[in-house]
């Protein structure tokens, strides 16, 4: 038991460390043996835990999409599109008070799903949560049957991840969820 609560400790440590200094410095120029050299731990224990620093990024990443499932479940009464909209500006909110940190994990994320032939899981498991919202909608008979509840998923994540990404630091926080409701309507109409 104290073994793995040191592991966790130290993996901790790693993030903590490597996310204070991709804050100061920008992820790009943040090497493995500066973070190593914060932590106070040798460059072989860093790879223990992560076998590049992308997977620190991977890593939060998997934390954010946590907070998903905690949103999901905290968001169970009215509509489904009522739902999805609620998820979407909650997940919005979060990303724009740690958008520093979580516009690299954005960033990787992409990269991850552009290298590999499967896309990248986050992003999946982003979707098949949304689906499984839309196939327990259409079971309850009220979304529906028409669509694939995989495919309406998708075009509801791409809409997510098109607001972030053409997001600047001229609109401001109201403006990002109505760009976010606004196509979301758009969509809505056409799947119902």
């Amino acid at each position: 038991m104290l073994r793995e609560t040191k592991k966790k400790q130290t993996k901790e440590a790693i993030m903590k460390h490597a996310i204070k200094l991709f804050k100061q410095k920008g992820y790009e120029n943040v090497t493995v043996e500066e973070i190593t050299i914060a932590c106070g731990i040798a460059k072989g224990t860093f790879f223990n835990y992560f076998p590049k620093k992308e997977h620190i990024l991977l890593h939060v990443t998997d934390t954010y999409m946590d907070l998903l499932n905690e949103i999901v479940h905290k968001h169970q009464e009215g509509t489904l599109r009522d739902r999805i909209s609620h998820i979407f500006h909650d997940l919005l909110q979060i990303y724009l008070k740690h958008f520093d940190l979580l516009r690299f994990t954005l960033e990787e994320t992409m990269r991850s799903a552009i290298r590999s032939e499967t896309g990248s899981t986050n992003i999946k498991r982003f979707q098949e949560t949304l689906s499984t919202l839309i196939e327990k909608e259409k079971n309850n008979a009220s979304f529906p049957k028409r669509w694939e509840s995989d495919k309406v998923a998708a075009i509801l994540v791409g809409i997510f991840f098109h607001t972030i990404i053409n997001w600047s630091s001229d609109v401001d926080k109201e403006k990002m969820m109505e760009m976010i409701q606004q196509q979301l309507d758009i969509v809505w109409e056409g799947i119902e």
